[in-house]
């Protein structure tokens, strides 16, 4: 039986959500010396919104929170702060750039080492981790969609949902996906019928690859590759539990459901 966590409210519907989207190539820099949150607001300018990846982003301080116990009513929180300073240096990330009370907002889950090069992974805090020198990083600038922190009645946080904006000229044709709790994460995004590349990040109940598992029953992801599409689901992805240990592999399908939100970008095909 698929795992499954109780949340402090109903469920909400819909369970899947996909906005259609205009994806424009990008690279940016990112600005050594500012907040790593405005650096990339800056980077994207003139977008709705936007997603990042990340790759070789030195960072001083870095500031990153992982899973940690249900507290406060929800089904999960976070842990303490854990710090990084000079040396410090994402090895392999992603951001969503959106937006929260009016303002630009972004949610980031990476793989980093520190000074030592011991590798560590989970979400940045935005304005407490700083770009210690100018970095050049690709993605996608957003329009005609983007999103949009909103507070959700079914876990009790705020989360990203996916809100329409006025389409534009230009891009390539793109989905903005957010998923809700409880269901796995590669059968959700296969019932919406898309067909593209897969980025993105999210919280699992536990993570099962095929060379290895988490029991923990919260664990944060990345996405480090995936396709969907009519041939079937490949979702590559490196996890953190509670306890701090990482995996990373091929995702099993059918055994990981969504702990709290899954926020993701489809390059359709």
């Amino acid at each position: 039986m698929m795992r499954h966590v109780v949340h402090p409210g109903a469920a909400v519907e819909p369970r899947a959500t996909a906005l259609p989207v205009q994806a424009h190539p990008v690279e940016v820099v990112l600005r050594g010396g500012l907040p790593f949150g405005e650096a990339v607001a800056t980077a994207f300018e003139g977008f709705d919104g936007g997603f990042l990846e990340l790759r070789d982003v030195a960072m001083d301080p870095l500031a990153y929170v992982i899973p940690g116990p249900a507290q406060n009513g929800h089904a999960a929180w976070y842990s303490e702060t854990h710090r990084m300073g000079a040396g410090a240096r994402i090895v392999q990330g992603c951001v969503h750039m959106g937006w929260r009370d009016g303002a630009r907002f972004t949610h980031t889950h990476g793989i980093w080492e520190d000074a030592t090069g011991a590798r560590h992974m989970g979400h940045i805090l935005p304005d407490q981790a700083m770009v210690a020198r100018d970095c050049t990083v690709t993605g996608w600038g957003l329009t005609g969609g983007c999103l949009v922190a909103q507070p959700d009645p079914e876990t009790g946080f705020t989360l990203f949902r996916p809100e329409m904006r006025a389409a534009r000229s230009g891009g390539l044709p793109a989905h903005l996906v957010t998923l809700r709790p409880n269901q796995d994460i590669g059968a959700a995004l296969a019932g919406l019928g898309l067909t593209g590349l897969v980025k993105g990040l999210g919280s699992l109940i536990g993570t099962e690859t095929d060379a290895d598992r988490l029991d923990s029953y919260a664990t944060e992801i990345l996405l480090t590759d995936g396709h969907v599409g009519p041939e079937g689901m490949t979702l590559h992805a490196a996890s953190i539990g509670l306890d701090g240990r990482m995996i990373a592999g091929r995702m099993v399908a059918g055994a990981n459901p969504v702990l709290v939100t899954a926020e993701l970008l489809v390059l359709t095909k």
